[in-house]
């Protein structure tokens, strides 16, 4: 892992220069990227060392979900009739999304509306649902998302400051605010009472992530000029961001900027996104032993963590220059990423569903023209194994996906079955 790490270290400072204009945000020098990334292979190697044959090994242990023996597919008509239901889901959280409401009063964090935003994105696109009812109903949420940017003031979309909520997500935050309390520091995260700092914490790039694709979709959508400003400002939030300790995390960023370089193709973004790859999540994969492919440390083993990176580096893989000398080294992290955990699929089960839908469903579009890759990685198998289970979950009176991941399901069926 070190020489693979090392070597495109030298190579990609050599790449990208030519094309990027450096600014305050950017490594410097190749001398200064090779230090950042000596020492974060020092510490990987320490943490390996001190993790012994639990390396890769999740903290908690993984479950599954076997394909049922009776499951199909869903039909071109029922695909046409699900997405419907999800309204009434929509309707119940609309009092989460009203403009001036005190974040104290918040249960869920933004990626839930990301993720309602995001459905309606999709909905439209896909022509199912009720257009006009979508397009309300993203309107208002869109204008919600960018009201508390705005009572963030620090360009990202925050986090609610909130005793209601519930869950690992605020568990985290919690915790983050003790330690920011302690330090003296609790003044400078918080205006308005949205967390709008994390420092070296970086747990706000999920959310920021979640919510600025989603509105970058919907500028795509409508070519309304203030969804792409309000998407922008959260891209450069992430790209200034540093890289921190929890791999995931940092993947989140590389998303949201691939994403913003495939819209406004400002090269800043493209580099940030390939800086925070190759020293924010790829040196922490194992490359060798029984558990090759899965990330060392055994919260980021844990099956959702991981495929949230597979989708990222899938994404900026996407959007990245096949000459770029970080390529080669991106496409490999994928392939054994992707092979270790979609043999579960194929063997044990499915041991996660949202972020394994999307990252396969990223896996297949992005190396549509690479069969041999997919077939290597198992890809196209493990995604048609999880259809099955959706499918038959749904059958059997349950909405087994969160609206973005649903949407896309929809979207995916309907487009195979077109």
């Amino acid at each position: 892992m070190k020489a693979r790490a090392m070597n495109i270290g030298c190579l990609i400072i050599v790449g990208l220069f030519y094309a990027l204009r450096l600014s305050t945000m950017c490594i410097a020098s190749e001398d200064s990227y090779a230090e950042a990334l000596k020492e974060i292979e020092l510490k990987v190697e320490d943490l390996k060392t001190k993790l012994g044959p639990n390396a890769g090994i999740p903290e908690v242990a993984d479950t599954y979900t076997k394909v049922p023996h009776s499951a199909r597919i869903l039909t071109s008509a029922e695909v046409e009739k699900a997405f419907s239901p999800i309204y009434s889901q929509i309707h119940k959280e609309e009092k989460n999304w009203q403009i001036g409401i005190n974040p104290r009063e918040l249960k869920y964090p933004l990626r839930a509306e990301a993720s309602i935003l995001a459905a309606l994105v999709t909905a439209i696109r896909s022509q199912f649902g009720d257009e006009n009812l979508s397009i309300k109903l993203a309107h208002d949420i869109s204008q919600f998302l960018i009201w508390t940017q705005t009572q963030a003031r620090t360009g990202v979309y925050p986090f609610p400051m909130t005793n209601e909520g519930k869950g690992a997500a605020f568990n985290a935050v919690n915790h983050f605010l003790s330690e920011a309390k302690k330090q003296g520091n609790l003044k400078e995260v918080i205006n308005n009472n949205w967390l709008c700092a994390d420092f070296s914490d970086g747990g706000l790039q999920f959310d920021n992530a979640e919510v600025g694709i989603a509105m970058f979709q919907l500028y795509e959508l409508t070519q309304d000029k203030a969804y792409l400003i309000s998407a922008t400002q959260a891209a450069d939030w992430a790209a200034h961001h540093i890289i921190v300790r929890n791999w995931n995390y940092n993947a989140f960023s590389i998303g949201l900027l691939a994403k913003a370089y495939s819209v406004t193709h400002n090269p800043i973004y493209l580099y940030e996104a390939i800086h925070k790859a190759m020293l924010g999540v790829i040196p922490g994969q194992l490359t060798t032993g029984p558990e090759r492919g899965r990330w060392l440390d055994q919260h980021n083993a844990r099956p959702a963590y991981h495929y949230i990176m597979m989708q990222a580096l899938c994404e900026l893989i996407e959007v990245m220059p096949v000459s770029n000398p970080a390529h080669s080294a991106i496409i490999d992290c994928i392939k054994i990423g992707l092979i270790n955990r979609n043999e579960d699929f194929l063997t044990k089960g499915a041991p996660t569903k949202e972020k394994a839908f999307t990252a396969l469903i990223a896996a297949k579009r992005v190396f549509k023209n690479d069969p041999q890759f997919l077939k290597d990685t198992h890809t196209l198998e493990a995604l048609h194994n999880l259809e099955l289970i959706i499918s038959s979950q749904y059958l059997h009176g349950s909405f087994p996906l969160s609206p973005r991941e649903w949407a896309l399901f929809l979207a995916e069926v309907k487009q195979g079955s077109d």
